[in-house]
């Protein structure tokens, strides 16, 4: 029983990492492609704003992907 809900815990880690990291994916591709129309000084703000994001997206899936490499069996 122990064994499936391990089973269980390292699918759905894996399964958020994996989707995280395609989400942080496709906002680098949305945002690239908006940002060239933008001015400067807003371009600027959005593109931090943006990578700070993107950031999170990228290490929380990698975060997310250890874990469910890491659940004890």
């Amino acid at each position: 029983m122990e064994n499936d809900r391990t089973t269980a815990a390292r699918a759905a880690w894996g399964a958020g990492g994996v989707a995280l990291i395609v989400l942080g994916g496709v906002l680098i591709w949305i945002t690239q492609t908006r940002a060239a129309g933008l001015p400067d000084e807003l371009s600027l703000m959005a593109s931090l704003a943006v990578r700070g994001v993107t950031f999170l997206f990228l290490g929380g899936g990698a975060w997310c992907l250890v874990r469910a490499g890491k659940q004890q069996m």
